[in-house]
């Protein structure tokens, strides 16, 4: 088992389980050894990335009679990497060699991937066995085992072709052969060994696997279903009978089966035989989850309704979110607006979804693909339906395979969650990981509220050209009702909260607010500020003292003129250097401190003599920030956004080795190479902003009333939380200006 297995491998002994219930009912003496199902079995990663489940080899050896066997049977995951030798099946076969004719058996139930190889790969793999028996067991390996039986000197070796069983027909799987209550240690160690948190398909209890029909009558070019079918023969579903799906189910209560994984291709194609499947397991009160999903277009508000509460997770297949490339790539007969009906019906209904989708499909391109992370993010932000999204892989046998050159690869598991495998799409294997990556860090923080900004005044004492509270009326904010916003969020888990304004350390309650946010909790607490008050050694020393974690100062020019001119305030320079000393000698240890420089037209050029003077002043951080189009914030300040991108680009090269570096609120687009230096708006999804007047928005949706995406976006790998160009107003360059530049001219002759 790979580390980013994507099939279900802790249900993988069902094969197993069934074939020794046929073999037992024409009266053969059996002996099942389940490796899930012994003392010590568990997980074990290996230095390769794979993983050990279940037994060592050596115990399952152990547990193999010495003498006496007509034959050893050993079941073959679906899901395996032909044709290559696999070193612990290699293990177990050269350690039973020699003792009685090997049988290797898929033991293949359908619902599970199946990687097809040539007829007479796993023979010349593996030399110790007497056949190899392909697809589905319960017919072709009693047939096999009687060959075996007949020239017992000298079988010859051969790879058969397993026939279809009628389901009624067979014998329910042999779950008495098994040990339960040690293979139900075994999958408790196993999710405790992944350690995943909650899981859409839960092993808890007693959960035994089966499967209530096999095949799927559907072509998708992707999936491997219905892998025994010859050339021109239509694919098909063979379901149990209702009669013989009741004894099923009462058979695997009476084994004390609390969860049932149905491990159906698709369980729901047919409407009477899955309301069938419904109502029994309401009347047997089972818990069940149908790990490979369902039509969503067969998918019924009924079935909703039954599935509430016995299932953790419905999941359903999109595969994408354009519906040309559904169409021609896929094939899956499938109308988008059905996925969102049934997204839109699980949340009324109060079910947990989860839909799938590929990315990399053949022909598609970057706004293609676009289009399905949008589709996906756009069912999880309105209705909660949880985006599963992996890499097209063309799995040997596939239609999505035929005609394709395919790596050779000793693992399929890591491709649909890594990418590889053959290239498809029309943007290469980089970007489209590049894609990926951007999705899944969008889908990590849009989980609910991480992080509180709080303005506690919009009292300033600076009058900032480009603020983006600057329009608003100046009062401070309730501090009852901001202690009850602090109070809720914490409730809400949120660990981390900042300050902010206007100028917070201008509100007499900053303080108290601070300690507050402390007792309550919060962990990581932070003041914006420009600092002059802090001129104030007292203040300083019980500002930096009061609990908080991280202070940054906003300097916006590294002299008193280009400040002064950005801040309108000729002696603020001075004040809030001189605060800065003084906070920078007060803190105690743990105390972060920094500095945020606004880009304007004015100062973006001298960003190195900033980043120099943070540096002089004991600030090792430093946000820069690209203008917001909020409040005094219009096109008359703004630099020419890819030439202060260039600025910034040739001072993180220089100054990243010596401080921390930020750079907030710039399309990724502007510094190629740079995203790691880029918040964007990925961390402003899981920030809520609480207005000096109580109003609470969440950040990215806030700014995203003034931002733009063009052309250039469609294609783009970051577009999944890249909100796109902010868009400033268009205002003429006011005279006052000129008169506030005069008076730093003033103040400071000879600058």
């Amino acid at each position: 088992m790979a580390r980013d297995f994507i099939d279900y491998p802790y249900l993988a002994d069902l094969g197993a389980v069934q074939l020794a219930a046929v073999l037992r009912a024409r009266g053969d003496e059996v002996v099942l050894i389940d490796g899930f199902a012994m003392a010590d079995a568990g997980l074990t990663w290996r230095g390769d990335g794979r993983a050990l489940l279940g037994a060592t080899v050596d115990d399952v050896v152990a547990a193999v009679p010495a003498a006496g066997c007509d034959a050893l049977v050993v079941a073959y995951t679906p899901f395996h990497r032909p044709p290559h030798r696999d070193d612990v099946l290699a293990a177990l076969l050269t350690a039973l060699h020699g003792r009685a004719p090997i049988v290797l058996a898929d033991c293949y139930q359908s619902g599970q991937h199946y990687v097809e190889t040539g007829d007479d790969a796993v023979l010349a793999a593996y030399p110790e066995l007497a056949a190899y028996v392909k697809y589905e067991a319960e017919v072709t390996v009693p047939a096999v085992l009687d060959g075996l039986r007949a020239d017992r000197d000298t079988p010859a070796r051969a790879v058969h072709r397993g026939l279809s069983p009628i389901l009624d027909e067979l014998a329910f799987p042999a779950w008495d052969l098994v040990d339960l209550e040690a293979r139900d240690r075994f999958a408790a160690r196993v999710v405790g060994a992944l350690g995943r948190g909650a899981w859409a398909f839960p092993i808890d209890g007693r959960t035994l696997p089966l499967v209530t029909s096999r095949g799927c009558p559907f072509t998708c070019a992707h999936c491997s279903s219905n892998p025994e079918r010859r050339a021109g023969e239509p694919k098909t579903q063979r379901r149990y009978g209702a009669a013989r799906l009741a004894a099923y189910l009462a058979a695997l209560v009476g084994h004390g089966a609390t969860r049932l994984a149905i491990l159906d291709e698709l369980a729901n194609v047919n409407a009477a035989h899955f309301d069938r499947l419904l109502a029994l397991l309401e009347d047997a009160d089972l818990r069940f989850d149908l790990p490979n999903g369902l039509r969503a277009d067969y998918l019924e508000p009924r079935h909703l309704a039954r599935m509430r509460g016995r299932v953790a997770t419905v999941s359903v297949s999109a595969e994408s979110g354009s519906q040309r490339v559904l169409d021609a790539a896929v094939g899956k007969q499938l109308d988008l607006g059905r996925i969102a009906r049934v997204a839109a019906d699980a949340q009324r209904a109060g079910v947990a979804l989860l839909i799938h989708y590929m990315i990399g499909l053949p022909g598609e391109t970057g706004e293609d693909i676009n289009q399905t992370l949008e589709y996906a993010l756009r069912l999880w932000d309105e209705f909660g339906a949880y985006p599963a999204i992996q890499f097209a892989t063309p799995l040997p046998g596939t239609r999505l395979a035929a005609g394709r050159a395919l790596p050779v690869v000793d693992d399929w598991g890591p491709h649909f969650q890594r990418g590889g495998g053959a290239g498809l799409a029309a943007v290469d294997a980089p970007t489209l990981r590049r894609f990926m990556a951007t999705f899944r860090q969008r889908l990590q923080a849009s989980s609910g509220p991480q992080k509180l900004i709080m303005n506690v005044t919009y009292v300033c004492n600076n009058h900032c050209t480009f603020c983006a509270v600057g329009t608003r009326t100046q009062l401070d904010g309730h501090p009852t009702r901001q202690r009850e916003h602090l109070v809720k969020y914490r409730r809400h888990g949120v660990r981390m909260v900042d300050f902010d304004g206007g100028e917070p350390t201008l509100n007499p309650e900053l303080v108290p607010l601070v300690r507050y946010a402390k007792a309550l909790g919060y962990d990581r607490i932070n003041v914006t500020t420009n600092g002059r008050l802090c001129a104030y050694p007292d203040f300083a020393h019980k500002l930096v003292n009061s609990g908080l974690t991280t202070l940054l100062f906003s300097i916006h020019g590294a002299t008193a003129r280009s400040h002064g001119r950005e801040v309108g305030v000729p002696e603020a320079f001075e004040q809030s250097v001189a605060g800065i000393e003084h906070c920078v000698a007060a803190a105690p240890p743990g105390v972060e401190l920094g500095l945020n420089i606004t880009l304007t037209k004015h100062n973006y050029e001298e960003l190195a003599r900033v980043g120099e003077l943070a540096l002089r002043l004991g600030l090792p951080w430093i946000n820069i920030q690209f203008l917001t189009p909020f409040g005094r914030a219009t096109t008359r300040h703004a630099p020419d956004t890819q030439a202060a991108a260039d600025v910034t680009m040739r001072f993180i090269d220089g100054y990243a080795a010596r401080m921390k570096i930020q750079v907030i609120n710039l399309p990724f687009c502007f510094m190629p190479g740079y995203e790691r230096f880029l918040a964007g708006d990925l961390n402003k999804l899981r920030r809520h902003m609480v207005f000096v007047n109580n109003e609470t928005v969440n950040l990215a949706a806030y700014l995203a009333e003034r931002r733009v995406h063009t052309a250039a976006c469609a294609p783009c790998p970051h577009r999944a939380f890249c909100g796109g160009f902010y868009q400033l107003d268009d205002v003429p360059e006011p005279p006052w200006i000129v008169s506030a530049e005069s008076l730093v001219r003033r103040v400071e002759p000879g600058l």
